[in-house]
Order: C-alpha cells, then sequence, then structure tokens
C-alpha cells in the first residue's frame, strides 16, 4: 500500500534524480529501526515480562506503551506519547500536502482552470488541507467508533488499494501500459478484491459480521485477488 502513497512519489518526483535513489534507499534502511525496534523488540518484551494485555488491545496497537510504562513508569509514556505525536502530525502534514498536490495541479489547473494564479492556486490548496484534514479526522473518530482495529484497517487498506500496485508499476516499467489499462486494473482488482473478501467470509462462517470479515482467510483472499486480478486485466 506504501506504493500508492502519493506523498512518496511527490518527493521522488520533486528530488533531484541523482538524490532520489540514494534518499530512499537510507530511507528505508533508516525506517527499518521503526519496526524492528516497536514491533519485534516491543513484542518480544511483553511476551518475556507476560504482560495482562488481552487480544483487543493487542490489536490495538497498545503493546508498545504498555511495556513503555512498564519498564520506564510515567516516563515511558511520556515518551511514546511525543514519538506517537511527532509520527503522526509528520505523516498527516505529508499525506495534505500530497492530496493537495493531486487536486489542485492534476486535476484543477490541469482541466479546470489551466491559467489559474498563483493566489488562486493557494487558497484552493488550503482549503483542500481543510477538508481532508476535517475528512481523515471523521473517518478515525467513526471507525473508532464502529470498533475497528488497526489489523483490520490495515489489512483492509489492501483489499481496496492494492488494485493499484500493478498498475502504477506498469505505468513505469511498461512502454506498452496505457491509462485505460491501468483504471480498468485498479477500479476492477478492487471490485473483484472486495468481492472475494465477502465471498469468502460467507462460505467459510455461513455469516457476515464484523468478526467473520475480520478473519485471516477472508483477508487474504481479498488481498490476493486485488493483486492479481489488476494485474491479469
Amino acid at each position: 500500500t506504501v506504493f500508492c502513497d502519493n506523498a512518496y512519489w511527490q518527493s521522488a518526483i520533486a528530488a533531484r534524480p541523482q538524490s532520489a535513489h540514494r534518499g530512499y534507499l537510507l530511507g528505508g534502511l533508516a525506517w527499518f529501526a521503526v519496526p524492528f525496534s516497536l514491533a519485534t523488540s516491543l513484542g518480544l518484551c511483553a511476551v518475556a515480562l507476560q504482560l495482562p494485555l488481552t487480544a483487543a488491545e493487542a490489536s490495538a496497537g497498545l503493546v508498545p506503551p504498555a511495556v513503555a510504562t512498564h519498564l520506564f513508569g510515567r516516563t515511558g509514556a511520556v515518551m511514546m506519547t511525543i514519538m506517537l505525536f511527532n509520527a503522526i502530525t509528520s505523516t498527516g502534514s505529508a499525506e495534505g500536502l500530497a492530496v493537495s498536490s493531486l487536486v489542485v495541479y492534476d486535476v484543477y489547473k490541469a482541466y479546470i482552470n489551466p491559467r489559474a494564479t498563483g493566489r488562486q492556486v493557494l487558497l484552493l490548496s488550503q482549503f483542500v488541507l481543510v477538508v481532508f484534514g476535517g475528512s481523515m479526522g471523521a473517518l478515525a473518530v467513526g471507525l473508532n467508533v464502529m470498533g475497528l482495529d488497526l489489523d483490520f484497517i490495515y489489512l483492509l487498506m489492501g483489499i481496496l488499494i492494492g488494485s493499484a500496485v500493478v498498475p502504477l508499476w506498469n505505468l513505469l516499467m511498461w512502454r506498452q501500459a496505457n491509462a485505460f489499462g491501468a483504471v480498468a486494473g485498479a477500479w476492477g482488482g478492487m471490485v473483484l478484491a472486495v468481492t472475494s473478501w465477502l465471498v469468502v467470509a460467507t462460505a467459510m462462517y455461513g455469516e457476515l459480521n464484523m468478526t467473520t470479515l475480520s478473519k485471516n482467510e477472508p483477508m487474504l483472499a481479498g488481498n490476493i485477488v486485488a493483486i492479481g486480478s489488476s494485474a491479469l486485466i
């Protein structure tokens, strides 16, 4: 799903070609410390310490703060809060700018108002940032009210946008790729992925609800169909 994140594409396009590949390689190596330190190290530490975490709490991403609080007390909780705040604000800023750039330069200025002035571009960018930020906040609150955990959201992302991976790759690496094929592969793959997800959940568990849809088998089927079907299309 990172392959479909416009924040990364925007940075790559803006950077000098001779610097882009070095920056991404170094960034990838540096980023490896994040899942290793938070997921592997703190996850194993929680098991070793036998912390009383339920499966629901673990799925909600509460293992790292629980370990940090257990080891360092209130200081650990503060450190984890600061880290999460910096990560969320940095990511939110990058995504907001990416969406704003898409709307302003790839839609508004390309098809609606090619002669847009700098002030018009600035005002529209600010408007998109506010709308996007508010929408993401409302979506986060809605998902939380529905009781969806991080595992469900991450796996669902693969079903919804995983079908765009192969079309994007083809557009970059294949001379014969065309817009119609890319759009058909992305949207068609998503429709087939969602259908497979629902069908497998119904066939294996006899009903459709959040519990059955969260199972590994339906999620796996949807993610595989998303990537595979879009490649075939």
